[in-house]
């Protein structure tokens, strides 16, 4: 699926400005009903009859504006406030008739589905309680040569979270699962990955939903990364490890604030004389074990030496950033808007 891309930058938190615009299509025509929000949020609204859109959030983040309307390529912008008003003039969308080859692996659409959903949802109970509401859009391939399953589609995949009380609708832009051989079990899956855009839209404010998002912020990532940047570690926060042995954070995290982010430089450790499954031991290394709250256990390996963190925990670099143990088991079902902010702060 094509799309107009203007750069990919990292969410951060600035202050609040309105986002206001016009969509057209190329006869000048107004176009209704396209949805126009910001990436990751709950934020975004839909034209009017003249086409004309405001966003409004308490804050401002540097995240993507998404324009989409069905029949028209997407429009992404990385920079959503740097100009006072949008004009967006849709293009349509060129029919390609795709030639679908299909090739025997061995593997049901069953099978592949349920590898899907526990890779892409997750197997916590979040990510179980999760429905993806149209799965006959999803296509997979099975790379038999290199052990590498693939999952692609030409709409978002549009999620329901019952236990969060959102619905997602994700644009689904790469997606694979690494094996050392030919498996499709989760139990023999060496390395996962999935990457795209969302909107968030809160179906359900209720206490069930409230009480739950917090019990997904707390010991997730964005949560940890919060953490190093607050220097707030402890027994009921996380408490870090460098092997079996805790350490003091301060010698291994160095954090200074950079305009409305905070650079953190990594110290290393030692590194192992072999590869751990598909994270190679080159270049920079350190690897740290995690304990949230004494019973949540965690591990980290950071293959950068520097990275940046916003306010709302949000990293860069998340490709060179990996976790394993609870919180590499958080997927979307364990997701939350960026523009979550929990009522409840441990200390």
């Amino acid at each position: 699926m094509n799309k107009i891309l203007i750069s990919l930058l990292f969410p951060i938190l600035v202050f609040s400005q309105n986002i206001k615009g016009k969509i057209t299509n190329s006869n000048n025509e107004p176009i209704a009903g396209a949805s126009v929000y910001l990436d990751g949020t709950t934020i975004g609204t839909s034209t009017d009859s003249e086409g004309l859109f405001e966003i409004y959030s308490k804050n401002k983040f540097n995240t993507l504006l998404i324009v989409r309307f069905l029949g028209y390529e997407d429009v992404i912008i990385a920079n959503p406030y740097e100009k006072e008003f949008y004009n967006f003039i849709l293009t349509p969308k060129t029919d390609v008739i795709e030639t679908v080859v299909i090739v025997k692996d061995g593997f049901t659409r069953k099978q592949k589905l349920q590898l899907f959903r526990e890779q892409f949802l997750g197997t916590t109970k979040y990510g179980k309680a999760c429905k993806i509401l149209n799965e006959d859009d999803i296509d997979f391939n099975y790379d038999l040569e290199r052990f590498v399953f693939t999952a692609s589609s030409s709409v978002p995949i549009k999620v329901e979270n019952p236990l969060l009380g959102y619905t997602i609708d994700f644009d689904l832009q790469e997606f694979y699962v690494k094996f050392n051989f030919k498996a499709i079990q989760s139990i023999h899956v060496i390395q996962s990955m999935y990457l795209g855009t969302a909107k968030y839209t809160e179906v359900s404010s209720d206490e069930k939903a409230i009480k739950n998002r917090s019990d997904v912020y707390f010991g997730s990532s964005p949560h940890f990364f919060k953490n190093i940047i607050d220097s707030s570690w402890s027994a009921k926060n996380f408490i870090l490890f460098e092997g079996k042995f805790s350490v003091n954070a301060a010698n291994f995290f160095k954090v200074i604030k950079s305009g409305d982010l905070y650079e953190v430089t990594v110290s290393p450790t030692i590194k192992p004389e072999f590869n751990i499954g598909s994270i190679k031991n080159d270049g920079f290394y350190a690897d740290f074990n995690l304990l949230y709250n004494k019973k949540r256990q965690s591990r980290v390996i950071f293959k950068t030496e520097t990275f940046f963190i916003d306010s709302f925990g949000n990293n860069t670099h998340r490709d060179q950033i990996i976790f394993g143990g609870d919180i590499g088991q958080q997927k979307v079902g364990n997701t939350l808007p960026l523009n979550f902010e929990p009522e409840v702060v441990l200390k």
